[in-house]
């Protein structure tokens, strides 16, 4: 799932089931929200990944991707 917050693209979620890793495929998914972004005139694209997720920042890593220094802010709503 991607979105754009009129300044930059967000990759929300980014999922390829186990079996079919491996294919290009989670970088083809990447390169159309690329595109999809670029298109509507936003020069940057951001995400996140948890930080115990190194197969994850692996993989962005590999296709072109820099960690930045961010402080990441939330507050949950629910109680929880």
């Amino acid at each position: 799932m991607v979105g754009a917050d009129g300044h930059r693209g967000w990759v929300y979620y980014l999922a390829v089931a186990p079996d079919l890793r491996k294919r290009g495929l989670g970088e083809a998914m990447m390169r159309a929200a690329e595109d999809w972004v670029a298109a509507r005139g936003m020069p940057k694209m951001q995400l996140m990944v948890r930080t115990e997720n190194a197969a994850a920042a692996g993989f962005y890593h590999a296709i072109g991707y820099e960690t930045e220094d961010r402080l990441l802010l939330a507050k949950r709503l629910d109680g929880g």
